[in-house]
């Protein structure tokens, strides 16, 4: 027995020789991509630091009667697939751009939030304004920089997670269209009568107490070419190839077979879905909670508000790394829960999701999936907590001194 290992390692440093023997004529392509990795990670840091980052803080005006489609035309503004000249991307380091969409409930108040860099400030304000009059828009301080929050601090609580597809990226979500909530309303009374899947979502948000706080965010930027081509080694083909060669399998029966109903609906939803632009896109959510405030009843309700997007015979959202563990060891054999916490923060609060250090596999969305969970809901005025362009605005007391 001993005989046979002191053999088998005998082998393994003889064929590690043979390997650095050749060390001259492949080593020269190792160190090589290295330095390319290197650099395209340092120049690309080194750009993304220079960015000035605006967040747009969105009042509402007290009856909106718009359906999401007018928040999917300002979505399809932040579609800006552009990086520029070879040169730019190889010396300047120059990416996509990259937005956050974000709803915050900050002690049970309502919060619409766009975050942008500023060259984009101007142009998506004047989206906004031209799909919702009514709204006012201003410069918002960062929500998130109002908590100090550390996993060693007793005073806060935090549960936090990403989002995954269920199925493959080309099966889409339950949208707007799904919910007949793609005609126009005229009266207050049609918006009520209405189901929209962000409402439930909306109303969990504003019934936690004042010591409490949610944050959901979907970073978006326009999808590359990164699926491989069947048959090749290097050609790539964006998510449209994908979801193409799905709806050809599903439409591709037998001779004498039909789809059934489910196949149906999905064929049907894939066909609208590659009509429209696509983004990548990371979607995570984190409750806070102060001591004594925070409650684990409302970790349910953070997982059970993506459910009125998912269908059977579609896609559907599940949580993916939240910040817990279901079996005891892997607090010891991964990340410990505290760490997982405190990484989970870190990212949110540096809207990390595209680059290092906080990268992660990306979800594909289109304009109709993004405002279906990004719109603003009709019929929420009498919401608690959904704050109104009324709710801020007054005329001056007659009695004030001067």
């Amino acid at each position: 027995m001993m005989g046979d290992i002191l053999s088998m390692f005998g082998l393994t440093f003889h064929l590690i020789g043979i390997g650095l023997s050749f060390a001259p004529y492949w080593l020269p392509f190792v160190l090589g991509y290295v330095f390319w990795e290197l650099w395209m990670r340092y120049v690309q840091m080194q750009y993304l630091s220079d960015i000035k980052w605006v967040l747009i803080g969105i009042r509402l005006p007290k009856n909106i009667m718009k359906t999401p489609l007018s928040m999917e035309l300002v979505i399809s503004a932040l579609h800006q697939p552009s990086q520029g000249t070879w040169l730019d991307r190889i010396w300047k380091g120059r990416l996509k751009s990259s937005f956050s969409l974000e709803i915050a409930s900050l002690g049970g108040d309502i919060h619409f939030y766009i975050r942008t860099p500023e060259f984009f400030k101007n142009y998506i304000e004047a989206q906004l304004y031209s799909q919702f009059p009514g709204i006012e828009l201003y410069d918002a301080e960062d929500y998130t920089n109002l908590v100090s929050y550390s996993p060693n601090d007793p005073e806060w609580e935090m549960w936090g997670t990403e989002y995954k597809f269920v199925k493959p990226d080309p099966y889409p979500i339950k949208t707007y269209v799904d919910y007949k909530l793609d005609t126009a309303m005229r009266r207050e009374e049609e918006a009520a009568g209405r189901t929209d899947p962000l409402s439930p979502a909306i109303e969990f948000m504003g019934s936690i107490s004042r010591n409490e706080q949610i944050w959901f965010q979907i970073m978006v930027r326009s999808t590359s070419k990164r699926y491989r081509v069947p048959g090749t080694w290097f050609a790539t083909r964006d998510w449209k190839g994908e979801a193409k060669d799905l709806l050809k399998k599903l439409q591709s029966k037998g001779e004498g077979e039909k789809m059934s109903k489910a196949e149906s609906e999905a064929a049907a939803a894939i066909e609208r879905e590659i009509t429209k632009f696509g983004f990548d896109c990371g979607i995570r959510a984190i409750y806070l909670g102060r001591a004594g405030a925070w409650t684990r009843l409302n970790v349910s309700g953070m997982i059970g508000m993506m459910k009125h997007y998912n269908s059977e015979a579609l896609n559907g959202f599940k949580p993916q790394r939240p910040t817990a563990v279901d079996y005891p060891w892997e607090g010891i054999l991964w990340n410990t829960i505290p760490d997982q916490k405190e990484r989970m923060f870190k990212a949110y609060c540096a809207r990390g999701y595209f680059y290092s250090p906080f990268k992660r596999k990306l979800l594909i969305l289109n304009t109709e999936e993004l405002a279906t969970m990004y719109h603003f809901p009709a019929g929420m005025a009498e919401t608690p907590g959904f704050l109104t362009v009324s709710s801020h605005k007054a005329e001056p007391p007659a009695n004030l001194p001067v």
